[in-house]
């Protein structure tokens, strides 16, 4: 009986090992790289293997610069803007908030954002109404203001598109893509100025106007969707009082052609232009980088993580440790409106 006992005993061990060898072999052990930024790329130097991926590592290992300190994470941003729909931007014609112009206020740590929606019939431009400029906080993501406009708010059907400030932050400037720039006063909520680009002879399809808008050096860079083209222009913002001749004289400098339509724009601290672009294939993964005299010297490469639909608006924080860009179709794809993405000029290939 002992031997008996034995035996069984033998069997269910070998069959327990048998069993465990089997299970162990079920597992076919992947090579997986650091990601220590989460930027979604790996550090090709710090591997290891398992059969499920581990926490901080990825598949990829094409990090060139997989270093933590310049920003650990990638932010988003959006319920604000939902909240703005939900209390009746856009008259429901769209359930999201199409931003499409981007600007942050440091200061105060907050964003601002303006509605691009569209509207969902062919050559209907005013059920859509309101549309509005919102700025919520980048730490709660909560709405602090908001102003809205529709065809009555400036006597003519309103498209706006591109945010930017220049001088100072009291004061909004809006590129339309019925190719004005308008002036708002953020203490009083009033449009202060207004500038008609067709007097400098820009003239454009419905829709294809002024799509993006950035200061540098005391003149506007305007992008024109319709054109592939950017303008600098001066505004005469010294012209203060409203009885001088140039308050509201805007004049051409210069323009450039740029590869694609421009659909954000950003003066960096260098003195260049960073845009980004409506187009198909992959053009709304990069950032490109522009002198003022509208040579491209590089392009930047969004981390692969983010999952960009249509890029409508950039800025670069002062520190240079973040770029936000705006996604005008992000919300529509159950995605964000805004990503924050770490930002090493170097990388600008």
């Amino acid at each position: 009986m002992k031997y008996l006992r034995l035996v069984i005993l033998l069997v269910l061990g070998s069959s327990h090992l048998f069993l465990s060898c089997s299970k162990e072999d079920d597992c076919v052990e992947t090579l997986w790289y650091e990601d220590a930024d989460g930027d979604g790329l790996g550090n090709a130097g710090t591997s290891i293997s398992a059969c499920t991926q581990p926490d901080g590592y990825v598949s990829d290992s094409s990090d060139d610069d997989d270093s933590s300190g310049n920003s650990a994470t990638i932010a988003t941003y959006g319920d604000a803007l939902a909240d703005q729909i939900a209390a009746g931007d856009g008259n429901g014609i769209d359930n999201s908030f199409r931003i499409s112009g981007l600007v942050i206020n440091e200061t105060t740590n907050t964003y601002f954002a303006v509605n691009g929606v569209h509207p969902i019939n062919s050559g209907n431009y005013t059920a859509y109404y309101p549309k509005s400029v919102v700025e919520a906080s980048l730490e709660t993501d909560e709405i602090v203001n908001a102003w809205s406009f529709d065809a009555s708010t400036l006597g003519r059907d309103v498209d706006m598109e591109a945010l930017c400030f220049a001088e100072n932050t009291s004061k909004l400037y809006i590129g339309d893509e019925y190719n004005f720039i308008y002036e708002l006063d953020l203490s009083s909520g009033s449009v202060t100025r207004e500038w008609n680009l067709a007097a400098i002879g820009i003239s454009t399809n419905t829709d294809k106007g002024v799509e993006a808008l950035t200061y540098l050096n005391g003149h506007f860079y305007a992008g024109i969707q319709d054109e592939r083209r950017i303008y600098q222009l001066d505004l005469h913002l010294d012209a203060t009082d409203p009885g001088d001749s140039d308050y509201q004289t805007v004049e051409s400098l210069s323009s450039f052609a740029v590869n694609n339509s421009p659909s954000g724009l950003f003066a960096g601290q260098d003195g260049s232009l960073y845009m980004v672009a409506f187009g198909g294939g992959d053009v709304n993964q990069y950032i490109y980088n522009y002198t003022t005299n509208g040579t491209l010297s590089c392009t930047f490469a969004l981390p692969s993580s983010v999952d960009i639909q249509q890029a409508d608006g950039i800025y670069i924080d002062s520190n240079e440790e973040y770029a936000y860009i705006a996604d005008s179709q992000g919300s529509l794809n159950g995605l964000y409106s805004v990503y924050r993405v770490p930002w090493n000029a170097a990388d600008c290939q």
